[in-house]
């Protein structure tokens, strides 16, 4: 059983609120496989290189950010009790400045196009400013107190960070004689990939883990402790840049937080490892694939920096990041939304057939709200994709398929989105039409 207790249901925001942009995120994974065919193989030679730049932030924007923020303006209101002032406008709004913004930032970035990236970054910066001023009030306005609430606070604050950063980098893009500060760029991905990324996830995973996997809760010294060391160590990482400090400070700085992130993905295979249930569905198979990649990408990074004399060059210097994205971040988050979807798809239909009084109305569960054999292929292509894009970084040869597949899956992931979407209207007429029982037998 799923344990609602310490949610604030009633509160829950309108279905198209977070559904609107987990919906679009995966269409962004589709354009960034796009792009990255179109600008070709040349573009992994190094990380410097404009295609892989603009790529870069079309995922991490279009996709990342995008579920993301849908995904805190569905928590904030359930798990902190606070929704985020005029909810229903700030939701289209960012929505639609992140959407339009995006393309525009990541394209003008990849073609050195200036004025792009001035009519992009305008957008995203706009999108983020008013998603981040929404949700400190949220949670200013808060009474609720914990390690998810935490773990929410540091992470928008770490996304100001890194759109402050961000907007500075973008500076140097413009071509109007402003310097580019290339040695903010490794901070600006810290605090992006660190402090939001990683601290989001772990915030949203104290809930959704053991509420959706039946797995025994997170330690509660670890819980508490790990945002506010994340965070301690992302400052004491970005402190040399303007303070002179000692020189092993960085190195310690960063051990430890790769064994802090070590130490989540453990904690969280520990206790799926315990799950009530023994056979593990799609979504356990999405989150453990996330969590094996991150401890492979920390073991990359350990292994760059125990071997001396081992610097790899070209395409294989971008293993750690992409593993940490493509199969830490995105596995997370497909499998949050195979949960996250279906649950909310029940949760507004429960509450339409409570407030029309037609309790004995059949609706469906959350197993039938998207078929199980469509996530179980998305999975496999989603496990295609990342191996042939990790092979690929070997091979010139898999660029091709594997950026397909990367297409593929991410095509039917927003069809399996969508298939919940269409479903949710269908029950929703069956509900309010003047025999909602009757009319659901005949449809079944």
């Amino acid at each position: 059983m799923i344990n609602l207790s310490r949610l604030s249901l009633d509160r829950t925001p309108p279905l198209w609120v977070p559904l609107q942009f987990m919906i679009t995120a995966p269409l962004f994974a589709v354009l960034f496989a796009l792009l990255m065919l179109w600008l070709g193989p040349q573009t992994l030679l190094s990380r410097w290189m404009p295609g892989l730049i603009g790529a870069t932030h079309v995922l991490v924007l279009g996709y990342l950010a995008m579920v993301m923020f849908g995904a805190m303006q569905q928590l904030l209101p359930v798990v902190a009790g606070s929704p985020l002032p005029r909810d229903l406008l700030t939701s289209r709004v960012t929505h639609g400045l992140l959407a339009l913004g995006t393309p525009f930032l990541g394209i003008g970035l990849a073609t050195t196009q200036p004025w792009a990236v001035q009519v992009g970054g305008a957008l995203v910066l706009g999108a983020m400013a008013i998603f981040i001023i929404g949700a400190l009030i949220s949670l200013w306005r808060s009474r609720a107190r914990g390690p998810t609430l935490t773990g929410l606070w540091l992470a928008v604050i770490s996304l100001l960070m890194a759109m402050v950063l961000g907007g500075w980098l973008a500076s140097g893009h413009l071509g109007q004689g402003w310097p580019l500060p290339r040695y903010m760029t490794d901070i600006h991905l810290i605090w992006a990939f660190f402090g939001w990324i990683a601290l989001l996830i772990a915030a949203v995973a104290y809930q959704v883990v053991p509420m959706f996997q039946m797995t025994p809760e997170y330690p509660r010294l670890f819980a508490r402790g790990y945002a506010p060391l994340v965070f301690t160590l992302l400052i004491l990482l970005t402190l040399p840049i303007w303070l002179p400090v000692p020189g092993w400070l960085a190195p310690l700085a960063g051990a430890t937080l790769a064994a802090a992130l070590a130490a989540f993905a453990a904690i969280t295979l520990w206790l799926q490892s315990r799950r009530r249930r023994r056979n593990a569905d799609v979504t356990v198979h999405f989150w453990r694939t996330g969590l094996i990649a991150l401890l492979a990408a920390i073991g990359l990074w350990a292994l760059a920096h125990l071997l001396p004399g081992w610097n790899p060059r070209g395409p294989l210097s971008l293993l750690p990041a992409w593993l940490f994205l493509a199969g830490f971040a995105m596995s997370i988050i497909n499998g949050m939304l195979y949960k996250i979807v279906p649950f909310l798809v029940w949760l507004h239909l429960n509450n339409q057939r409570l407030s029309t009084g037609n309790l004995r109305a059949p609706i469906p569960n959350m197993h039938e709200v998207i078929p199980l054999r469509l996530t179980r292929w998305q999975l496999y292509l989603h496990w295609l994709a990342l191996a042939g894009t990790v092979g690929a970084l070997f091979w010139s040869v898999l660029f091709t398929p594997a950026l397909l597949l990367l297409a593929a899956s991410n095509g039917l992931l927003t069809w399996n989105l969508a298939h919940g979407a269409r479903q949710f209207r269908r029950w929703h007429r069956i509900l309010t039409t003047p025999n909602p029982a009757l009319n659901a037998n005949r449809t079944s």
